[in-house]
Formats: C-alpha cells, structure tokens, sequence
C-alpha cells in the first residue's frame, strides 16, 4: 500500500540546525522538569511547560536518533503542521495544522540500502520516544509531589492510546511501518 502523500513543509532545517533546536528544547524540558521536581506542590506550570517543550522536540530527534545509530542518513527536518489531518476532529485538526511540528526528512537512497531491521527500529522510534517522555516527565513530578502531577500522568499517558493507534493502524503510521519492515522475507 502507498504512504499518503507528504506534507508541505513551511520552512526546511539543515541537520545540524534541527537537531539543535531539538536537543535545546529537550534540555530546557529537562531544566523545567527539574524546576518543578523542586518546587513541589508549586511545579505545576513547570511541569506542563516541560512536557509541552518536549512534545515538539522528542518525535522527529528520536527518529534522527536511531536512524543514524543504525547507519540511515537524513537530509534535514521539515518544519509544518501535523502529517494526517484527516485524523483528527475539525477543533483539533485546525489547531495540529498549524502548530510547528518537525519531521525528519531520510535520504531515500540511505533507507533503501538499510536493512529492514534497522529501518523498523528508526520508524518506531519517533512513537516510543513521545511515550516514554510522556511517562517520565509527569511520572517524575509525581514522584516529587507535584501537585496536580498524578492527573497530568494519567492525562498524559491516556493521551498516547490514540497516538499508538493512528501510529499502528493508518496507512503511513509509523508503527505500521515498522511492522511492515519487520514482516518482509528476511529482516531478521
């Protein structure tokens, strides 16, 4: 089955640029993390601003990531809007086309010569890299009494069950990737 089509991209960033922006904003989600971790019962809006700071940083650096662990090139980071519209209700599809997300751009050549192990590996890794920092930010400031922090957990986490869907089920949904390139003859 074909991927869907691209987004357009607004506006493009070499490597080294989005990567900086990225591991910036991730770092600072860190500092605001730990910010609230030491206000306690104060750290509310702190925590928020970590988890929000991280939510545009971890998806397209956790695929650069494991991609270039595992030998796949990119050409840069596409800046626009959510990917697939479509699935979201007109309230949050408004707001998701509009908000500047990152996707990291692969050189096709570089995926093409990479084993499909690897490939399964970079595509999950933008879905397990959002779960997991929608595990330990809130998971954190809960843990450091942050009030408000248990709800922002559960919030947090009952906010990935339609990602993991959308990223299993729809046609260029990243698990779905990853689960194809694992089922081809031969990936393991």
């Amino acid at each position: 089955m074909p991927d869907p089509e691209r987004v357009t991209p607004w506006h493009t960033l070499s490597v080294g640029l989005g990567n900086a922006v990225q591991t910036g904003g991730l770092l600072g989600a860190a500092a605001l993390a730990w910010y609230a971790g030491r206000e306690g019962a104060r750290g509310t809006r702190w925590m928020v601003a970590s988890r929000l700071l991280a939510y545009f940083c971890e998806h397209a650096f956790s695929h650069w990531l494991a991609g270039r662990a595992l030998g796949i090139r990119f050409t840069g980071y596409g800046l626009h809007g959510t990917s697939h519209p479509q699935h979201y209700p007109p309230g949050l599809r408004w707001l998701f086309s509009r908000l500047p997300l990152l996707s990291a751009r692969l050189d096709p050549a570089s995926l093409r010569a990479a084993p499909p192990a690897a490939r399964a590996a970079m595509y999950a890794a933008g879905t397990l890299g959002t779960v997991i920092l929608s595990l330990l930010i809130p998971g954190y400031a809960w843990r450091r009494g942050v009030r408000g922090a248990r709800g922002f957990f559960v919030g947090a986490n009952l906010w990935s069950v339609p990602l993991l869907f959308s990223e299993s089920l729809r046609p260029g949904g990243d698990l779905r990737r990853a689960w194809r390139e694992l089922s081809r003859p031969g990936s393991r």
